[in-house]
């Protein structure tokens, strides 16, 4: 009979596996049971599903109805504030909701008259173009998403850029004019 001391350590009776033997059993179930499952096991990451652009149309959106609103394409929006323009993009995708970034060129903002302060004409920087940046996850509704702008207080009449990027790719890109 040995007599153990303070400072010996019990045996191990049931010896516990390294980290490195705990993860590749971990792995193995997890292997082993998406098999079975038919889903796809961790080692094999599942492919992003794809987004098909069906269709794309710009135009204005009419509210004046409350049971629905109206779209009609047209690539003239009418410069009168709180007129809701926009676009209609079809998808076909197996996602639940999609990333969008709207890049919206505007035109040249409205010229402001020269200071006679020399010090301040100094400082002035002329902007030949000024962009406007969204980005924002949207969830299709049969087949379709929508992008929709309003006509602001102050906004100057001019030509506009709108270029629609849908997962990364170029989904659409429309020219039209504010008049």
């Amino acid at each position: 009979m040995t007599i153990r001391g303070a400072g010996t350590p019990a045996p191990r009776i049931f010896p516990f596996p390294d980290q490195a033997m705990t993860t590749r059993i971990f792995r193995a179930l997890t292997l082993s049971l998406s098999m079975i499952a038919g889903q796809p096991a961790l080692a094999e990451e599942a492919a992003p599903a794809a987004v098909t652009i069906v269709g794309a149309e710009f135009g204005i959106f009419d509210a004046s109805d409350s049971r629905a609103v109206a779209f009609a394409p047209t690539r003239v929006v009418p410069h009168r504030e709180g007129q809701r323009y926009g676009w209609v993009i079809e998808v076909q995708t197996a996602r639940r909701s999609l990333s969008v970034r709207e890049e919206y060129l505007l035109p040249n903002p409205v010229k402001q008259p020269k200071s006679d302060d020399p010090i301040v004409a100094d400082l002035e920087m002329p902007l030949s173009r000024h962009n406007q940046i969204s980005q924002r996850q949207l969830v299709p509704v049969e087949g379709k998403i929508y992008g929709e702008w309003e006509v602001g207080p102050d906004e100057p009449a001019g030509h506009r850029h709108l270029q629609v990027v849908i997962e990364d790719q170029v989904a659409a890109s429309f020219e039209f004019d504010v008049k």
